[in-house]
Order: structure tokens, then C-alpha cells, then sequence
């Protein structure tokens, strides 16, 4: 309900940002003929150059949001080309979706208000109008948006979800040129199929567990690098959680590992075999230690300095330095393990 409020204020800003206004002289934009029905690229260029001019740049505009914006700052920055174009990357809506969120504790128009002075304050011409245009067709998208969002009504039905997300898309390409839609939804869009295609493996009732590692090591493999990065820690949580979860209720090791080729794939299934094969032996080494350790400690022939020295060459003779320093460590938690 949070997320259509918010895109429903969205949509009301498509008003306001008709009144606010995109400068005519700062884009060279050809409106359609009165005949022919306006695409959502031609009527976002057709706000920009029928608007009034922008107001002059207010300085303080940051200094004015809300109290809930306190502690923050502005996701990203705004550039231009060496021509003075605007450079398209995803800082642009990152400081949208940044000064959009004002919606809702205060007059829409002032939150569009203010975006487009901090534009102007950032960029020269034509890069100003560039960023004006991109504005009037994002708070476009998020109009058209939300009307898609009540025509697709979450279903959790794989076909459904697969429909919705590509009217999403095919939204987003009617609205964007390329450039723009790839900087602004690319990694966005990668997330959501990931997702939808992960949730697909996983209820494949044609594949088995090792099938479908196989192929979420495909998925995983054909991520972007930096989404990859993105994912990683999120699945390594979930993994974390749902493992504790099936050894809480006596699951096996078959158990485990099938539950990390659904979540992970093959290749990290086996290295984190090989990572509990490396850590239960550190563990036996550190169990029969202390037992060693144990005997010398409560040996009566020896004195404190004897005993001290004593434990001291067992640690040399199994440990390397490196381990030496992680000795201490090791025995407190393999103790309170065994409480």
C-alpha cells in the first residue's frame, strides 16, 4: 500500500510539473501533429517546451527538506560532457528518486521545485534542459506506472510475474530512449529476472537438486560483475538463515547440501564443503590440543614454569605462527561449544 501512495503522488506530480514548468529554450523538441495520438516520449517533450521558464536558483534549496532528509546526502551527482551535454549514467536517478522522496511530507510542487533548481545549480545549458526532459519522463514512467501496477495485480504465478515485468519493461522502453533506459533500469532489471528465474528453478519439478544447481551456477554465471557483487552477501544471508533453520530441525548433510545447490549452485556448494572439511579438521586439532594441554596442566611432577613451557613447545610443534595467534580464540569458542 506504501509503495502505490507513493507512485500515486507521483502521478499527481505530472501536473505539477506541467505548471512548474520545462524551459522552451532549452531543448529543441518537434511536438506531433494534432492529429496523430502522442507517444509517452512525445508528450514528455512536448512539457518540455511548452512550460514556463525555471525559477531562479534558490542556494539554500538543500538546506529546506524535510527533517526526515537529516543526515543525508545527495546519492550521486549530475555531469555534463566536455560539450556541455548531459552525461547519462545512474547518479540521474538515484538524485531523482533522492529529491522525490520529499513527496508526501510536503507540497508536491515543492519537492519537483526544488529538484530542478538543484539541477540548475549543477548543470550548464544544454545539459540543464537534457536533465529537465529526463525528469518530465521519469515522473511520466511513474504515472504509467502505477496504472500498470493495478492492471498486473501481484500473483504468485510464475507466467504472471513473468508478464508483469515484461510490461514493466516495455513501459520503460516506450517512455526512455536507449541510453536512458539502460542506465537508469539495466542493473534493475537483471535483479528482477534474476529473481523470477531463480524462483523458476527452484519449483521446476522436472529438475533435481544437482540439475538445479547446475543451473543456478548458468544464472548466477550470466549476472553483470557488479550485480553479482551486489548479490553475493544477500544470498550468503539467506544461506546462513535457512541453514540454521534445517539444522534447528535435524536436517542432514544430504539435506544441507541440496538446500545450497537450490540457493548458491554446484561450484559454491562444493567450496563450502571444502571450507567445513578445512574447519572441523581445525577443530580436531584444536580438541585433541586442549586434551594435551589438559594433561600437562594437571600434571603433579611438573612446576608452573615447567608447565608453561611445556604447552608452549606442543603449540609449536602443531601450530604454525599464524595459527599460534589464533589459538586463544579457537580454545574459548570450542569451550563454550561444548557447554
Amino acid at each position: 500500500m506504501k509503495k502505490l501512495a507513493v507512485l500515486l503522488l507521483l502521478a499527481l506530480a505530472i501536473g505539477v510539473s506541467l505548471y512548474w514548468g520545462f524551459p522552451s529554450d532549452e531543448m529543441q523538441v518537434h511536438s506531433p501533429a494534432p492529429s496523430a495520438p502522442a507517444t509517452a516520449k512525445q508528450q514528455a517533450a512536448t512539457m518540455a517546451q511548452t512550460a514556463p521558464p525555471a525559477t531562479p536558483l534558490a542556494a539554500e534549496a538543500l538546506h529546506r527538506l524535510p527533517p526526515s532528509f537529516a543526515g543525508t546526502q545527495v546519492d550521486g551527482r549530475l555531469r555534463a560532457d566536455s560539450q556541455g551535454r548531459l552525461i547519462i549514467e545512474p547518479d540521474i536517478r538515484r538524485i531523482f528518486d533522492y529529491f522525490l522522496a520529499s513527496i508526501g511530507e510536503e507540497p508536491i510542487e515543492t519537492s519537483v521545485n526544488r529538484l530542478r533548481r538543484y539541477i540548475e545549480a549543477q548543470l550548464p545549458q544544454p545539459a540543464r534542459g537534457q536533465a529537465y526532459r529526463l525528469l518530465g519522463q521519469y515522473l511520466d514512467y511513474k504515472r504509467q506506472l502505477l496504472a500498470l501496477e493495478q492492471a498486473h495485480t501481484q500473483q504468485a504465478d510464475i507466467g504472471a510475474m513473468r508478464e508483469r515485468l515484461r510490461a514493466v519493461k516495455q513501459l520503460r522502453a516506450a517512455i526512455f530512449d536507449e541510453q536512458a533506459n539502460v542506465a537508469f533500469f539495466a542493473l534493475e532489471e537483471a535483479a528482477d529476472d534474476f529473481t523470477l528465474e531463480r524462483l523458476a528453478i527452484r519449483l521446476d519439478p522436472t529438475l533435481d537438486a544437482a540439475a538445479k544447481g547446475a543451473a543456478m551456477d548458468r544464472l548466477q554465471n550470466d549476472l553483470p560483475p557488479e550485480l553479482r557483487a551486489t548479490l553475493a552477501p544477500q544470498l550468503q544471508s539467506e544461506l546462513r538463515q535457512q541453514t540454521r533453520a534445517l539444522q534447528a530441525n535435524g536436517g542432514t548433510a544430504t539435506d544441507l547440501r541440496q538446500l545450497r545447490q537450490l540457493l548458491v549452485g554446484n561450484a559454491s556448494t562444493t567450496r563450502l564443503e571444502k571450507l567445513d572439511g578445512a574447519r572441523q579438521q581445525w577443530r580436531n586439532r584444536i580438541a585433541v590440543y586442549r586434551q594435551e594441554k589438559a594433561r600437562i596442566e594437571n600434571s603433579r611432577g611438573l612446576s608452573d614454569a615447567d608447565k608453561r613451557a611445556a604447552i608452549a613447545r606442543l603449540a609449536a610443534d602443531r601450530f604454525d605462527e599464524h595459527e599460534r595467534q589464533r589459538l586463544p580464540a579457537a580454545e574459548e569458542l570450542l569451550a563454550r561449544q561444548s557447554e
